[in-house]
């Protein structure tokens, strides 16, 4: 990945001083009988150069704030595949707004934030959060660690990140490896950090359901010791919404925006119960 790192050049305006200026004396020619002196040259008039003016400073005419462009992670395929995200970008311009103020957020998915993504950028952004979104169709916690190293070493871990893991795991990974993966990601990012882990909402057999069941009640006991974890409900508020799954697991638009609504909503809950605290 390339980060380019961009800059403001203020432009000094050139003063024009005004010069000083000159008489000229003319001669006159003496008679042959009579010498008459030439008369004296006037003296000059005595010039003082006018006061630059100072420039006026308008809104209109206030210098833009340069941002550095944005840094794309060149190790993703810059044509990824359709089960994939867009290669993760790293604003080089923040979002304006509250109570995100520009801060950042990572974003680490699988199909569910692939098909959330532009809905949860919106209203991330609306809120103004700054997002990178690192999201692949089917992937699996151990994708996921490789995400965070990934992120670590371009140092593009930010404060806040939500963590939507877990789905494809429930279905292929025994129960005790995947509460491992769960405990390493959240001892690599760190007891500082504000991290959302959405839950899961599985319909999609008998086994799955159970093993969900099973998923959302591990991760909250996870949580349980990490005040720096939060967890979002999506389970009950996709089924109390009723937000359909056409295969028991993906969902139409409606959900999806639903989907990216509450995740916002909860990063935004979080964010002001810290500074409640904190002030």
């Amino acid at each position: 990945m390339a980060i380019v790192a961009g800059g403001m050049l203020l432009a000094r305006p050139a003063w024009v001083t005004a010069s000083v200026g000159e008489t000229t004396t003319t001669a006159v020619p003496a008679s042959a009988s009579t010498a008459v002196p030439a008369a004296d040259p006037t003296p000059p008039t005595s010039s003082v150069p006018s006061a630059p003016t100072p420039p006026t400073t308008s809104a209109s005419s206030a210098p833009t704030p340069a941002y550095p462009p944005d840094a794309v992670d060149i190790a993703w395929p810059r044509k990824p595949p359709w089960d994939a995200c867009p290669r993760p970008v790293w604003p080089g311009t923040p979002a304006v707004g509250s109570p995100g103020g520009g801060r950042r957020v990572l974003v680490i998915g699988d199909s569910l934030t692939r098909e959330s993504r532009e809905g949860l950028d919106r209203q991330l952004r609306a809120s103004g959060w700054t997002p990178t979104f690192r999201c692949w169709g089917s992937k699996r916690l151990d994708w996921g660690l490789a995400q965070l190293a990934r992120a670590k070493s371009l140092g593009q871990v930010p404060e806040h990140v939500i963590v939507a893991l877990g789905t494809n795991d429930v279905f292929w990974v025994d129960p005790a490896t995947t509460e491992r993966r769960v405990r390493t990601m959240l001892d690599r990012l760190g007891e500082t950090r504000q991290v959302l882990w959405v839950d899961l909402d599985i319909a999609y057999s008998a086994f799955s359901s159970r093993r969900a069941d099973w998923f959302n009640g591990m991760i909250r006991r996870v949580a349980k010791g990490r005040p720096n974890v939060t967890v979002v409900p999506w389970e009950r508020i996709a089924r109390s919404a009723k937000a359909g799954r056409f295969d028991g697991i993906h969902y139409g638009p409606r959900g999806y925006r639903l989907r990216g609504q509450e995740i916002a909503r909860a990063l935004d809950a979080r964010a002001e119960k810290v500074e409640r605290q904190a002030g």
